[in-house]
């Protein structure tokens, strides 16, 4: 077992209805080492039901609002919870002032932010792009992308972010330029590894997670292992668990183990690197 396991990469999609079903696996997944869980939950304050699901992958089964609206669910199980749950907004569906709607979420309780660029239609989620379900122009969007990058630096918040570094590898290089401050963790090695390589070998503030890699890690272990081995300080620990089947976490505590990492570099995957990108939105001291 893991001497410390931190989660940067679950999703929500649940609500207090189930907080007995989530209290049972939070304390299974202590007994396997986790001692943090950062959750990300959507926000809606003006779409319906359809416009909600055409940012969200079809394999999503949601248990918790019928609208997406997760916030002040996701917010009462992290206070159940607590110190386990690290609930960070989810931006896709984000409407209004950036500055001034994170404003509000921050002092809720969320602890960082979570964002996923979708400017057209050939995403790697097949899900629909932000600019035709707002009804405005790219250049608005783009806007709005550069100012939720500007208030997580600002604020010295972590930043999960989606987006592809082999179709947008300008635009990442783009918004690291503008924010060099910022720690960022471009989910799911980046989308592209070798495209990536070029933001890692040039930004020690940018990291990446293993999550939702599990079949593809398994397809090529030595490969995924060279990379980590590569970047060992980089490389967080995350799942994509829903937060109502936390036995994903388990899969890819077993899957990291599998690789058979030197100690120190699996250390460094489970809890290290994951301490440094989350920073002050662990809450200690």
């Amino acid at each position: 077992m893991p001497h410390e396991v931190i989660d940067v990469h679950m999703h929500c999609f649940t609500g207090r209805a189930h907080a007995e079903t989530v209290s049972r696996g939070i304390e299974a997944l202590r007994k396997e080492g986790v001692r943090h869980l950062a959750v990300v939950g959507l926000v809606n304050t003006h779409l319906d039901a359809e416009a909600m699901w055409n940012l969200i992958p079809g394999f999503v089964e949601n248990h918790g609002d019928p609208l997406f609206h997760e916030a002040e669910d996701l917010l009462e199980l992290s206070r159940l919870a607590e110190p386990v749950l690290l609930p960070l907004v989810d931006t896709r569906h984000l409407w209004g002032d950036v500055s001034t709607a994170l404003q509000g979420y921050i002092e809720q309780g969320f602890r960082g932010i979570k964002g996923i660029y979708l400017a057209d239609d050939e995403n790697d989620l097949g899900v629909g792009n932000v600019p035709d379900t707002f009804g405005i122009s790219l250049e608005q969007y783009q806007r709005r992308e550069w100012d939720i990058f500007a208030f997580a630096e600002a604020h010295d918040l972590p930043l999960l972010y989606h987006m592809d570094a082999r179709r947008y590898g300008d635009l990442m290089r783009a918004l690291l330029e503008d924010f060099p401050g910022i720690r960022v963790n471009f989910a799911h090695f980046g989308i592209g590894r070798k495209a990536f390589c070029k933001i890692l070998d040039r930004h020690p503030n940018v990291y990446t997670d293993l999550a939702s890699m599990l079949h593809q890690i398994q397809s090529n272990p030595a490969s995924y292992r060279d990379f980590i081995l590569h970047y060992p300080d980089r490389v967080c620990f995350g799942s994509d668990a829903f937060l109502y089947a936390p036995e994903t976490v388990i899969d890819y505590i077993r899957l990291v183990k599998e690789l058979k990492l030197p100690e120190e570099v699996e250390v460094q995957v489970f809890s290290a690197n994951p301490r440094r990108f989350l920073g002050r939105a662990l809450g200690e001291v």
